[in-house]
């Protein structure tokens, strides 16, 4: 595994975990696409893709997040990060916790990797 990508995801976790949205331009590529489990609507762009993390996390307090079971392809400036994901949260008073796997496709330009494509795969 490489540990600067596995790093990559967790930092970039971090920044909508704590509420720093604007922060995950660091992270994402001007065209992000975001295909969400269950057959929601794909988010395109930056602007759309930051604005679905902030409205998650003014309906929702998440009460755990944990990842693990990385694996890391890497090919020339392509890598595809996969992780295990498990979480619990809550949005009024409903309870919800939910397990999948998180796909990550990642672009390097220069020593920066940014996030083209991410999708999520609920269990």
């Amino acid at each position: 595994m490489t540990q600067p990508l596995a790093d990559f995801a967790v930092a970039m976790d971090r920044c909508w975990q704590d509420g720093r949205f604007d922060d995950l331009k660091d992270y994402l590529d001007e065209n992000i696409v975001i295909v969400a489990p269950r057959g929601s609507a794909r988010i395109v762009g930056i602007e759309a893709a930051i604005e679905s993390y902030r409205g998650f996390m003014a309906r929702a307090e998440v009460e755990r997040y944990e990842t693990g079971d990385t694996i890391i392809t890497e090919s020339g400036n392509t890598a595809i990060l996969e992780y295990r994901w498990s979480m619990t949260w809550k949005t009024e008073d409903e309870r919800h916790e939910a397990d999948g796997r998180e796909v990550l496709a990642l672009n390097r330009s220069g020593n920066a990797w940014k996030a083209v494509w991410r999708m999520q795969i609920a269990d």
